[in-house]
């Protein structure tokens, strides 16, 4: 026996209502407009100075049955919320509609399309479609959830999830191009011949059995009869030769649609195609990928297999045909475009509106399914080279997620083509408001179906330009040329050669005998994808995870263990749902990385809202916007960056191309890093006598290549940790008033600035009297200009002795650093020697204070460091001797 139908006040009542009588009493008969109730409610005139009246209402029943129970009685007050949230009054019918097929009740046969003044309509009752065909029957939710526990214990107790999968670039790979029919049929040709050649020679190897005759016997009776004969036919062996894309288009198959699955627009430049095409059709040729038939019978083992695809019902029943002859697979279980509802966008509530934590999907577009946590991505399948998804047109256009620089040293690349996107912006005819009124609907309905004729005209463009333009043919031409070309340069002797060299090769070249010149044709096509083998062990351990998850609690259930809280009741309830096994295993792949992206994310976009920096979350990945002690892994779209630089300073960084990140979450597997690591700079090779760096010829400056998304970062110093006690806060708060004081100058000034700070720097805390010879107690500081980048040399001593190079205090340390290093307290000197170093020291000091009032300021850069070392030694023995 059937429950009874709770039935809801509408929301079109005056809220809040008051029940003024029970017109219907319990176990009463009803009919569609039976009064079930008068209630009364406050009316607010819109005239100024009105006061509020009362006035009644009766609420009418719009189904009709036996009247069980009511929830409200006599003097209730209902508000709006209370209406929506609980039922008032329970009505037992004789069929609830739940199952209807073509506007026809699918039980009892009533009509289904009548309305009336209740404005209730018992085709929204039963809305749910869950076949694959779009004429099917529709059903209610109560309906749709009875069969969904239905097919849930049928697979349970076979040991089965259920697998939706798409076809193109999934399991197959379809184009129109006609070049690759002509392919085929050079090919088959080929194999004609060459069954006829074996053909022959067993009839002369059988007639030559039959005759008992001798080798010998037979090398001289038919020597002069058959020498022409041979002759032919070792000519022609030679010269048939096979196209190279045979092999692999054996398993090609093929089909032709007629002109009405094939939406052409005419076309003036195409018109004998476009003629052709409204005739005959169009012949598609499909490749399965390979393995597929051991990957179809396998997983159909474990897995009820459905078809979601965005091509055409026409062409979907085509390929299924192609790939499962018998039905055995699929089993007609095809959903194509024109059922789904949607162009732009996959829907898993399609086909199980209910309960999904049984499903699991397979495609090479993520997007179109908003990433949805039971998605297995594919890495697409792209075995006719530059065809793509002949039909994705209408699709949204996916934006890679970066073009990363290759890996180093040929290393593997498995890099999607495609890469996960955000979803479409809905069109306007979706966001727009649902309409009210019919003509409103009418118009919604009219303008989704003329944006829906646009999608499809666009998609049949792109066919016929397949037909018109041929790419393959184009391509194979290209590879060719490519090869004679490489070929031909090899051929070539060098321009360098001597002319006795030249002579000697052409003496060479006319003593051998000339055999014809023949193009080596290459293979474009490739058969060496081995995708299905990865995906078919997801799948599998996928399976296997939930049913041991499934058999664990059900031992648990049979030995009458409850759970302790509801928590815990929920968790066992999620241990075997597929949303979450996947998710997890998805997490497994990156777990434990901590990311910094390098010219990867564009400056004018927030990381955490790119598709990159969600998808590395997916995977297990963290990532961050700046340095932090938990980085492993620098993921760089290109060398020479800022953060590569540092990471290399600081070490125990994996500095990877971006390729590690898309091959890695392509193939849900960690790869090793080993492949795709940066290579590391070349070593500064410094001249002799020098201590500038030797830079490259193309390189116009010495600073370091900004890096794009971080430009302003500062360098960060060669070690992690700071020792307070050890800071000069002293020299600090001089370096935060030079900072304070910097402006844009000339360059003039801020070469003197820098020239002051060096000589400055020469000279110690107990110099101060020698100080004041060259400047003024009174003068003012001296602004200097914005800070330069360091050079590599700067980088090199920084890595020695820690530091920054563009501060005076840096540059203290630095050549105090040098004084300890080389000193010159080492030689063996004599009072009188510094007594004379004393005495020419004044001069020297006079000459340069005369040289820096003169024009030429290149002197200044002349004093060596050694000089600087002179003059400081001679000063600070001089006042210890007296």
């Amino acid at each position: 026996m059937s429950s009874p139908t709770p039935l809801h006040l509408p929301p079109i009542l005056p809220f809040p209502i008051k029940v003024v009588s029970l017109d219907t009493l319990p176990s009463s008969q009803v009919a569609r407009g039976t009064r079930l109730l008068t209630y009364s409610f406050v009316y607010m005139a819109q005239s100024q100075g009105a006061e509020p009246e009362t006035r009644f209402g009766t609420w009418d029943s719009s189904i009709e049955g036996t009247l069980e129970a009511w929830k409200l009685k006599v003097g209730d007050v209902v508000s709006q919320r209370r209406a929506r949230e609980r039922s008032a009054v329970d009505i037992l019918e004789p069929c609830t509609h739940g199952v209807q097929i073509g506007g026809l009740c699918g039980l009892c046969g009533k009509d289904m399309t009548d309305d009336d003044y209740t404005g209730f309509s018992d085709t929204s009752r039963a809305s749910i479609q869950m076949t694959h065909s779009a004429f099917g029957p529709t059903v209610s939710l109560q309906e749709a959830q009875r069969l969904e526990r239905e097919t849930a214990d049928h697979l349970l107790k076979a040991r089965k999830l259920s697998l939706i999968v798409d076809l193109d670039q999934t399991i197959v790979h379809a184009t129109v191009d006609p070049t690759v029919g002509e392919w085929i049929a050079e090919g088959e040709a080929w194999e004609q011949r060459t069954a006829k050649r074996e053909k022959r020679k067993e009839r002369q190897r059988a007639k030559e059995k039959e005759k008992g005759k001798s080798k010998e016997e037979k090398e001289d009776s038919d020597e002069e009869s058959s020498s022409a004969e041979d002759d032919d036919e070792t000519e022609s062996e030679v010269e048939d030769e096979c196209n190279p894309n045979w092999e692999a288009l054996k398993d090609v198959k093929k089909f032709r649609l007629g002109p009405e699955s094939f939406a052409a627009t005419p076309s003036r430049g195409s018109k004998g195609k476009q003629k052709v095409i409204e005739n005959e059709g169009v012949m598609y040729y499909i490749k399965p990928r390979p393995g597929w038939e051991t990957f179809l019978k396998d997983i159909s083992q474990k897995y009820q297999m459905h078809v979601y695809t965005m091509g055409t019902r026409a062409y979907a029943e085509e390929v299924c045909k192609a790939i499962d002859p018998d039905g055995k697979i699929f089993g007609g279980r095809l959903l194509s475009r024109d059922e789904s509802g949607s162009l732009t966008q996959k829907s898993l509530q399609r086909l199980f509106p209910c309960d999904t934590s049984m499903v699991v999907i397979i495609d090479d577009r993520a997007d179109v399914w908003e990433w949805s946590p039971n998605l297995v991505k594919v890495v697409p399948y792209d075995f006719f080279v530059g065809i793509g998804d002949i039909n994705s047109t209408f699709l949204p256009k996916l934006d890679p997620i970066t073009a990363g620089a290759p890996p180093p040293n040929g290393g593997p690349s498995f890099r999607p083509s495609s890469a996960p996107s955000t979803a479409p912006a809905p069109s306007e005819s979706s966001a727009a408001a649902v309409p009210t009124s019919a003509i409103a609907r009418d118009e919604e309905r009219e303008r989704g179906a003329q944006e829906t004729k646009q999608m499809v005209a666009a998609n049949s463009v792109v066919l016929e330009a397949q037909l018109e333009e041929r790419p393959l043919a184009k391509k194979q031409e290209a590879l060719l040329d490519g090869g004679d070309a490489s070929a031909s340069a090899e051929a070539a002797p060098p321009e360098a050669a001597s002319s006795e060299d030249k002579g000697k090769a052409k003496q060479k070249a006319e003593a051998e005998p000339k055999l014809p010149e023949k193009a080596v044709r290459k293979a474009l096509l490739k058969n060496d994808d081995a995708e299905l083998q990865r995906v078919r062990k997801i799948l599998e351990d996928v399976h296997d995870q939930y049913f041991d998850a499934y058999a664990s609690r059900a031992e648990d259930a049979a030995r009458k263990r409850k759970p302790a809280s509801a928590i815990a009741k929920l968790k066992e309830k999620k241990s075997y749902d597929v949303t979450n096994i996947i998710p997890r295993m998805r997490t497994d792949t990156l777990k434990g990385v901590h990311i910094l992206f390098s010219s990867v994310i564009p400056l004018d976009t927030k990381p955490e809202a790119t598709e990159i920096w969600r998808v590395a979350h997916l995977f297990g990945a963290k990532c961050y916007t700046e340095f932090s002690s938990v980085i492993t892994h620098v993921v760089a779209a290109k060398s020479g960056t800022v953060k590569v630089d540092t990471a290399r300073r600081r070490g125990g960084i994996k500095v990877v191309w971006l390729a590690w990140f898309t091959d890695s979450v392509a193939l849900w597997q960690r790869k090793d890093e080993s492949p795709y690591l940066l290579d590391d700079p070349a070593p500064v090779v410094l001249q002799p006598n020098s201590s500038s760096p030797i830079i490259d010829a193309h390189q116009i400056s010495s600073d370091p290549e900004p890096d794009n998304d971080d430009w302003d970062e500062a360098p960060v110093p060669a070690t992690s940790e700071v020792d307070l006690n050890a800071v000069d806060w002293n020299d600090v708060n001089d370096e935060v008033d030079a900072a304070m004081n910097e402006s844009d100058d000339d360059d003039d000034d801020d070469a003197k600035s820098e020239r002051s700070a060096m000589n400055s720097a020469n000279c110690s805390d107990e110099e101060d009297s020698g100080a004041s010879r060259t400047s003024s107690p009174n003068t003012s500081p001296k602004k200097r200009k914005r800070l330069r980048s360091l050079t590599p040399s700067e980088i090199q001593i920084g890595l020695n002795g820690g530091g920054d190079l563009r501060s005076p205090l840096a540059k203290r340390k630095k050549v105090a650093a040098e004084r300890t290093g080389a000193s010159r307290l080492k030689d063996s000197i004599s009072a009188g020697d510094l007594v004379d170093s004393k005495a020419s020291t004044p001069e020297k000091l006079v000459e340069a204070d005369e040289d820096d009032d003169g024009e030429g300021q290149e002197d200044d850069d002349s004093i060596t460091e050694g000089d600087m070392d002179d003059d400081f030694l001679a000063d600070a023995l001089g006042e210890d001797w007296g």
